[in-house]
C-alpha cells in the first residue's frame, strides 16, 4: 500500500472590486513589481495602483492561470507531492477605503472541492510607522526610510514627500508621501514602483468605476482567517478522491506562500 505524504503551497490571489471614484478629474497611476521570494523560488508581478481622494485599487495587471504538481519518491512505498495553485482567471485587487476606513479584498478558496470566491471586509488598520533619517535617490526622488511591523512581517519602506500623498502598495499607506519601495527583513516580499504617472492622463469617466461582483459573499476577516484555516483539508478532499485505490495521504509539511504571517485581533464587521 502506498503512503503520500502531501506538501502543500498556497497562494491565495484576490479580485476585483467597485468603488466609485468622482468623474472630471484626472488622478495617478502608479505602477509595481511585486517579487516573491519563497524557498529562492522568485515570482514577480506586476500591478498598478489607481488612486482619488478616498480611494486606492491595488490591481494585477494580468489574470494569472496556474496549476501544477510535482511526485517524487522519498522511500520504496512513499512518495512526496507538491503543487502550486492560483485560481483560475483570477486577479488579485485590494481597494482601501480611506473615507470609510476600510479595505475590500476578493478572494478566491477552496470549498467542497471546487473554487468559492468571497468579498473580505476588514478595518483599514492604522499602521504605526518609525520614520528615520536615511535617505537615498528612487526613480529620481530623494525617498526616506520608515519601518513598520505589519501583519507578521517587519517592512522597511522607503517614501518620497516629493509626491505628497499617503498611498503605497497592497495594504501600505500612511506615510506622508508615497511610498517607492518596501521590503520585508526575510527578503520574501518587496514591492518596487517601475513607473509614476500623476496626473493619469489615460483616466477618463469610463474607467473611473470599480465594483465587486454582487453574487459573491461578503465576509470578515475573521471570518477568511477560519476559512483559509481549513484549505489544507480542503484540498486533502479534492485530491484523495484522485489518488490510486488502496493509498494513503497524509501531511507532512505545510508550506505557505501568503504575505501575512499574523492578524491582529479582529472584530466582526
Amino acid at each position: 500500500m502506498k503512503n503520500i505524504l502531501f506538501t502543500t503551497i498556497f497562494t491565495l490571489l484576490y479580485f476585483s472590486g467597485k468603488a466609485k471614484f468622482s468623474e472630471n478629474i484626472n488622478y495617478g497611476k502608479i505602477s509595481f513589481e511585486r517579487v516573491l521570494n519563497f524557498d529562492g523560488n522568485l515570482e514577480t508581478t506586476e500591478f498598478d495602483l489607481f488612486f482619488s481622494p478616498n480611494f486606492s485599487v491595488f490591481s494585477e495587471k494580468t489574470a494569472q492561470q496556474k496549476k501544477s504538481s510535482t511526485l517524487k519518491p522519498s522511500t520504496d512505498d512513499e512518495f512526496d507531492l507538491s503543487f502550486d495553485v492560483k485560481f483560475n482567471g483570477s486577479k488579485y485587487v485590494v481597494l482601501t477605503d480611506f473615507k470609510r476606513d476600510s479595505i475590500y479584498s476578493q478572494v478566491s478558496l477552496f470549498k467542497n472541492g471546487k473554487q468559492t470566491t468571497y468579498i473580505v471586509c476588514e478595518k483599514a488598520k492604522k499602521i504605526k510607522w518609525e520614520i528615520t533619517q536615511e535617505f537615498k535617490m528612487i526613480s529620481g526622488f530623494k525617498a526616506q526610510k520608515a519601518t513598520c511591523l505589519f501583519r507578521g512581517r517587519n517592512y522597511s519602506a522607503w517614501f518620497t514627500k516629493k509626491i505628497p500623498i499617503k498611498y503605497g502598495p497592497w495594504k501600505l499607506n500612511g506615510l506622508p508621501g508615497l511610498i517607492l519601495n518596501v521590503s520585508d527583513d526575510k527578503n520574501e516580499v518587496a514591492f518596487n514602483v517601475t513607473k509614476i504617472e500623476i496626473p493619469n492622463i489615460k483616466n477618463t469617466k469610463s474607467n473611473n468605476y470599480f465594483e465587486f461582483n454582487k453574487t459573491f459573499k461578503k465576509i470578515s476577516l475573521k471570518e477568511y482567517i477560519k476559512l483559509k484555516k481549513g484549505q489544507v483539508e480542503e484540498v486533502m478532499k479534492l485530491f484523495g478522491a484522485k489518488l490510486p485505490r488502496g493509498s494513503n495521504m497524509k501531511i507532512s509539511t505545510v508550506k505557505s506562500k501568503a504575505i501575512e504571517l499574523e492578524y491582529e485581533n479582529t472584530v466582526e464587521n
